[in-house]
């Protein structure tokens, strides 16, 4: 089956565009598990609790004997309510230094104003004697606690066009345009909890301990807004990584990844592998931004044509 990318924005950008509570990513799964299987895939979920949270990952194809992966996080972030996040898709203790504030604020702000409280009105506290303003005092305590708690373990983020709806568009675009032959050889994950503590990144490497460190794990991640392309890299899928770069239209830059720069990300958890991003280049690092905000509303046809069209080609070359 052919899709129509526009379509496919309205669908996952738009009407499936909050994928943060697990009702939320379930059916989201449950929409795009049947969109696979209209292309003629077997589609399977694996479900595990992990780092504290539950996480089910969608496995399309063969992920068992598949040469290839692609490999998807697909929930989406949390609004922040500080400075706008920046996000690294190849620096992860730079990602983690930019979201620390945003997240965090409501923490902090809460954590001053209940020590405000706690020093100013607390003590004067006296039910015996003034029940309204004990009362009063006592309840917006309570509030001020509960609701920056609350703020801090996060409200879905309302639009995600380009974190991470842009890749999961791709992926399900490529997998109806690969030939019957091709599908046999290429696997797709769409993985859980990429957002946070990349639960679902542990759950894949469960899934395949022994030969997950063989197979050729092709990431995407916002890869749809942006003035260049970057093609992440290790050391065991540099030759890939050239020859993915010269499938597309404008030979995108590769950037071979260290293991202290992929600390905190989904990247690091696979060794021969491939990552996909585009941004805007800022004091010699890529970035992503406006992720998390009401301003990433920006999924660019061409560009998610392009990595559609290169993977395409890459994978008819290389099976």
């Amino acid at each position: 089956m052919k899709f129509v990318l526009e379509d496919l924005i309205l669908k996952y950008g738009i009407g499936l565009s909050k994928r943060f509570t697990r009702k939320q990513k379930n059916t989201f799964i449950n929409e795009i598990g049947k969109d696979f299987q209209t292309c003629g895939y077997r589609v399977q979920g694996a479900a595990s609790k992990k780092k504290g949270s539950y996480a089910v990952n969608l496995h399309v194809g063969d992920v068992g004997k598949s040469k290839k992966i692609i490999v998807v996080n697909y929930d989406t972030p949390q609004h922040n309510f500080g400075n706008p996040m920046k996000y690294y898709p190849f620096d992860g203790p730079a990602t983690l230094a930019s979201s620390f504030f945003p997240i965090y604020a409501p923490s902090i702000i809460g954590g001053v104003l209940a020590l405000w409280l706690v020093i100013s009105y607390v003590p004067k506290i006296d039910f015996s004697t003034n029940f309204i303003y004990s009362l009063c005092v006592s309840v917006t305590l309570i509030v001020v606690m509960i609701v920056s708690f609350l703020l801090t373990k996060g409200i879905a983020n309302k639009v995600n066009f380009n974190r991470n709806t842009s890749s999961v568009l791709v992926a399900l675009m490529l997998a109806s345009e690969l030939s019957d032959e091709d599908r046999e050889k290429v696997a797709f994950v769409l993985t859980d909890n990429g957002c946070t503590n990349h639960a679902g990144d542990y759950m894949l490497r469960e899934a395949l301990p022994t030969t997950i460190d063989q197979r050729l794990v092709i990431m995407l991640d916002c890869v749809g807004d942006g003035e260049e392309f970057v093609i992440g890299y290790k050391e065991d899928s540099k030759k890939e990584a050239i020859e993915l770069a010269e499938q597309f239209k404008t030979k995108p830059k590769r950037k071979l990844c260290n293991k202290e720069e992929l600390r905190y990300t989904s990247f690091s958890f696979y060794k021969k592998a491939l990552l996909v991003s585009k941004g805007n280049f800022k004091n010699g690092s890529l970035v992503v931004e406006n992720i998390s905000t009401n301003q990433d509303t920006n999924c660019d046809i061409e560009s998610l044509n392009q990595v559609v069209r290169a993977l395409k080609r890459f994978i008819e070359k290389n099976n």
